[in-house]
């Protein structure tokens, strides 16, 4: 057995109260948690937490980038195998136990490739349906091969997907996707200039507004970004807003059927469906959550289109409607590239709307979801088991499939632990997954492992 002592328990089902206890693992379950200590027997390994928090481990709806295979709703060319075994070591070292992979459009011989290979849990999605496959070739669609356009969203159910998504997405839903990839790539392609996506957006906002609402382009405020960037002597105003338009409107009216359409389907095969929920989507979002009811759930509702206070009117609704509530990290407390405000985050929390929590992809520089634990107990937004609870048990009630046997400390789960710092939730000094130690920080191993 393996028995992890003395640490502060927060089991995860966001109505228990911390305690001070162990957790007892035989084999790949948990067999006992409570308050007693366990000296354990011959051939057993018992650790000391020393006061540590023992936390389920995160359950993370919303990842990208962790198989090979096409990424995104935009079906845009996928990692290698290294490369998603490296993303996947970074899940592991913040605590991510399992991951949910919303790059819907791969086959599950690809997600093959990576399990067995390292430890983390990886579930999959599926967006194999139209217009999700139009919406993709108006973006790019240039990883999409002919084993993904054959595939169905029935078929991959019946092979283990956990959920319909990620319906829509920044690439083409007029998001961040735009912004680190598609724009800057068609800029550098006019006028040989690199910008950044902070450039991208402003010039995207200026063009189309944050809405996605052609017709009506700022030509000013385009010239003076133009030549704020340096950009004025490479091309004009009009060429620019073409460039924009041509870039973000193709694939955009058919992702928003596409999460209306991902409604239905969701309906039919009981299965919830997970849409890109933003300002330019909420319109769609909110007919697919009437629609979906208790299967729907909004992704990253603090998204940065949003205002504050429309970002907690669409969490409302979704809410009314029997659905669930996601807030993401992004990369808010590392780079702060592309989402570096909280006001939607405290506004969201503030008014009791949020279920649970992910990471999505910020362009390959997420932040943990033990992060924003951290934080939210840290500002006085939710007590601790609450806040654990967004990123473990909570998600197992938004997707059923995933969640029936873990994000709980509890007898007869899965045995996926972490234990992190007793003040700083992000501060991952171990990690057991199915009963085996996954990871662990050396000092901690030599100061309180024994046999």
């Amino acid at each position: 057995m393996l028995i992890l002592n003395n640490g502060l328990i927060v089991n995860g089902d966001g109505r228990t109260a911390p305690f001070t206890g162990s957790v007892v693992i035989e084999g790949s379950r948990i067999a006992a948690v409570g308050p007693a200590g366990y000296t354990g027997g011959a051939g057993d390994v018992v650790i000391d937490a020393g006061g540590c928090l023992l936390l389920p481990g995160a359950v993370n709806p919303h990842v990208h980038a962790v198989a090979p295979g096409p990424r995104f709703a935009s079906g845009t060319p996928g990692v290698s195998v290294e490369e998603a075994l490296g993303n996947l070591r970074r899940h592991l070292g913040q605590g991510h136990t399992t991951v949910v992979d919303l790059d819907g459009f791969k086959v599950p011989e690809e997600t093959a490739l990576v399990r067995g290979r390292q430890p983390v849990r990886v579930e999959s999605g599926t967006i194999h349906f139209e217009p999700m496959f139009t919406a993709a070739d108006a973006a790019d669609g240039a990883g999409l091969g002919d084993a993904h356009r054959a595939m169905t969203a029935p078929e991959m159910i019946e092979a283990g997907a956990v959920v319909i998504g990620e319906v829509g997405a920044g690439m083409t839903l007029g998001g961040g996707g735009q912004d680190y990839m598609y724009i800057p790539a068609a800029v550098e392609q006019a006028t040989g200039v690199t910008i950044l996506p902070a450039q991208a957006k402003a010039l995207k906002y200026a063009v189309l507004g944050r809405h996605i609402r052609p017709g009506d382009p700022d030509r000013q405020q385009i010239a003076d970004l133009l030549r704020q960037q340096r950009l004025a002597d490479l091309i004009g105003v009009d060429t620019m807003i073409t460039l924009i338009e041509e870039s973000v409107l193709p694939s955009f009216q058919l992702a928003l059927d596409g999460l209306v359409a991902s409604a239905g389907l969701a309906v039919e095969l009981g299965v919830p469906t997970l849409v890109h929920n933003s300002a330019p989507s909420d319109e769609a979002a909110r007919e697919a959550a009437r629609i979906a009811k208790e299967l729907f759930i909004g992704g990253h509702t603090n998204h940065g289109t949003f205002s504050a206070a429309e970002a907690v009117e669409n969490a409302r609704w979704i809410k009314e409607q029997g659905g669930f509530v996601e807030i993401d990290t992004f990369d808010a407390w590392g780079r702060k590239e592309l989402h570096a405000a909280p006001e939607h985050l405290i506004a969201l929390m503030q008014e009791g709307l949020v279920d649970i929590m992910a990471t999505d992809y910020a362009a390959g520089h997420w932040d943990g979801m033990f992060e924003m634990v951290g934080t939210v107990v840290r500002d006085g937004l939710a007590p601790l088991e609450q806040a654990v609870a967004m990123a473990t048990g909570n998600v197992g009630k938004a997707l059923p499939l995933v969640g029936a046997d873990r994000g709980v400390l509890k007898a007869g789960l899965l045995a996926d632990v972490v234990v992190s710092a007793s003040r700083s939730p992000a501060e991952v000094r171990l990690v057991v997954i199915g009963g085996e130690i996954a990871l662990a920080h050396d000092e901690f191993t030599a100061l309180r492992v024994s046999a």
